[in-house]
C-alpha cells in the first residue's frame, strides 16, 4: 500500500493550540463538514465566548488550516466534553485522539477529576475513542439526539 506522502505530511505537521473567537468560521466549517445536523455559529460562537470554555483546534504548523476542533466546559472540577470534530479527510489520524489528550491533560493540571461527555449509541469510532481513554460509560440518555430520537451514553473518566 503507497502512502500518500502529501496526506502524511499534513497530519504529522498538525499542532493543538487553544481555540479563540477568531476561530470561529474555521470551526463553523469542520462542524458542517462533520455532522448531518451541525451546531449553528451562533452556538459555536457562544462555546467560545463562555467563560468556563476550554476549547482547542488542531491546525496545520504551515498553512493554519484547522483540521478538527474540541469545545469543552470546565464546571468546578469537572470536565464536559460538549463536541468534537476532525475534517473528514483527516480523520483516523490520530487528531480527535490529540484534541482528547490535550483537554483531559489541561482539566487534570486545572484540578478536574473528572471528566464526562454524551456520545450516540451508534457511534462506534467515538465510542473507541473513548474507550481507549479510560472513559466506561455510567448511563444512558434515552431519545437525547433530536434528529432521530438515538440514545446518548453517558460517559465519564476519572482523573
Amino acid at each position: 500500500m503507497a502512502v500518500d506522502e502529501e496526506l502524511l505530511e499534513s497530519i504529522v505537521s498538525v499542532d493543538v493550540r487553544r481555540a479563540v473567537p477568531d476561530d470561529l468560521g474555521s470551526i463553523l466549517e469542520v462542524e458542517i463538514g462533520s455532522y448531518v445536523h451541525p451546531w449553528s455559529g451562533s452556538l459555536l460562537g457562544e462555546s467560545l465566548r463562555s467563560p468556563n470554555s476550554l476549547n482547542f483546534v488542531a491546525a496545520h504548523r504551515h498553512d493554519r488550516v484547522v483540521r478538527g476542533f474540541i469545545l469543552n466546559t470546565l464546571v468546578v472540577d469537572e470536565l464536559h466534553v460538549l463536541n468534537i470534530a476532525v475534517l473528514p479527510a483527516y480523520r483516523r489520524c490520530g487528531i480527535a485522539k490529540n484534541l482528547l489528550a490535550t483537554s483531559i491533560g489541561t482539566a487534570r493540571q486545572l484540578g478536574a477529576g473528572a471528566v464526562f461527555l454524551e456520545v450516540r449509541r451508534s457511534n462506534i469510532t467515538a465510542l473507541t475513542l473513548y474507550i481507549r481513554h479510560d472513559f466506561r460509560v455510567i448511563g444512558v440518555r434515552r431519545g437525547y439526539y433530536a434528529d432521530n430520537g438515538e440514545d446518548a451514553l453517558v460517559m465519564k473518566k476519572v482523573l
